[in-house]
């Protein structure tokens, strides 16, 4: 064959061969893209994935604030400062409705059953000797699962003054409290006391303390009543919390807020108990009370470690020195005759009497709160209570 018959006969064949390539390798992609999926199509059925996606991840709550970060050295973003901060204060709590308790929101366990968390807690009430249907019905109104931020806080707290102490600022500690002692609180102190008379005079002639001082100390400690709670918590569930969490792994999401804390795992383990008994205890305490007074846990606003009422008495406290100042066979710290007793109480069993000095009023008023600030304050804005409404503008002045 000449090499001009060659060429056309190479021409034909390629001529014919093409379009066969052409739908030789059309079906091999076609094959080869049946068994693909993309990121907005679902596999199919038994189809497994070793990627983690989004869904993968617990969404951030107030108890599980973590979030992924590309450096685990870094904390990630929107999570607390290592450093203590203040908690800003939050509106009181609200009792449910009647009927209702045990089905807060959806979040417990319902029906009077208690959630597998706090049987160690309804385990060790029962050996204290408060067991039964009805504190079960108290325990059914805690949330499904412990809060972790009661105790990560107070490890946190601890945490950082162990081994991040504050140097020494030199600065004198101040004499009062910012914004405290002003004509303008004074003259809301006294209103207070001209809403609830007999509560005062009932308060001053068993116990002895000054009506000036009973609310000038309830003006300190909540605002008259206005400021009843540190923290979203209620007094029962930021006390149970903090009694069941005894282990490093209770606060796994406040460890990694502590820079070095893997090498302070051992001192974690010997501190967490001792402050999860020291709950008990006031848990324990605090059951006795709403058993008592057929209270509801949930409308109970608590300070960052569970303090209640317009006085911010720790539990432990109330059988201790807890007064009914109305008559009602129950010590309610949210009333004012109760709270006003309660704190006067209080003060006479540690020495109040009529005509003590001034610098014994000082020492008695540091045992209710070890502050030497705290105690001038009411000192102080007490005087203001106390003197006439033409002379105080003067005074405050000075």
């Amino acid at each position: 064959m000449s090499p001009r018959q060659l060429r056309r006969q190479r021409a034909r064949f390629r001529r014919a061969a093409g379009p066969r390539c052409f739908l030789l390798i059309l079906c091999f992609l076609l094959a080869a893209c049946g068994g693909i999926h993309t990121a907005s199509t679902p596999p199919a059925a038994g189809a497994t994935s070793d990627t983690l996606t989004e869904r993968d991840l617990p969404s951030p709550t107030a108890d599980n604030p973590a979030t992924l970060s590309s450096s685990p050295s870094q904390p990630s973003a929107g999570s607390a400062p290592v450093a203590p901060e203040p908690v800003p204060p939050v509106a009181p709590a609200v009792a449910a409705p009647a009927g209702q308790a045990g089905n807060l929101a959806g979040n417990v366990a319902g029906n009077g059953a208690v959630a597998p968390a706090w049987r160690p807690l309804a385990e060790r009430l029962a050996a204290d000797g408060l067991a039964g249907p009805r504190v079960d019905a108290l325990l059914s109104t805690l949330a499904a699962t412990p809060s972790q931020s009661p105790m990560g806080r107070k490890m946190r707290e601890l945490y950082m003054r162990r081994f991040f102490p504050k140097p020494p600022s030199g600065k004198p500690a101040p004499l009062y409290y910012k914004g405290v002692v002003t004509e303008k609180n004074a003259r809301l102190c006294r209103e207070f006391i001209a809403a609830n008379p007999q509560a005062f005079a009932l308060a001053e002639a068993r116990y002895g303390v000054p009506p000036a001082i009973a609310v000038s100390l309830l003006f300190v400690e909540t605002r008259l009543g206005k400021v009843l709670a540190d923290v979203p918590e209620n007094a029962f569930y930021t006390l149970a919390s903090m009694a069941v969490s005894r282990q490093p792994q209770d606060i796994s999401d406040w460890l990694p807020r502590l820079p070095g804390y893997e090498r302070h795992l051992d001192w974690f383990a010997e501190t967490m108990p001792k402050r999860a008994d020291w709950a008990y205890k006031e848990v324990r305490a605090l059951v006795a009370h709403l058993l008592h007074d057929n209270a509801d846990p949930r409308a109970l606003p608590s300070s960052i470690y569970g303090a209640v009422g317009l006085c911010q008495f720790m539990p432990s406290n109330i059988a201790v020195y807890g007064a009914d100042g109305d008559g009602d066979g129950k010590v309610d710290l949210f009333s004012v005759p109760d709270a006003v007793a309660s704190l006067s109480n209080y003060l006479a069993k540690h020495g109040w009497k009529p005509g003590i000095s001034r610098a014994r009023q000082h020492t008695l008023l540091m045992a209710y709160n070890h502050s030497r600030t705290y105690a001038n304050t009411i000192l102080a804005l007490s005087d203001l209570v106390a003197q006439p409404p033409a002379s105080q503008g003067a005074a405050a002045k000075r």
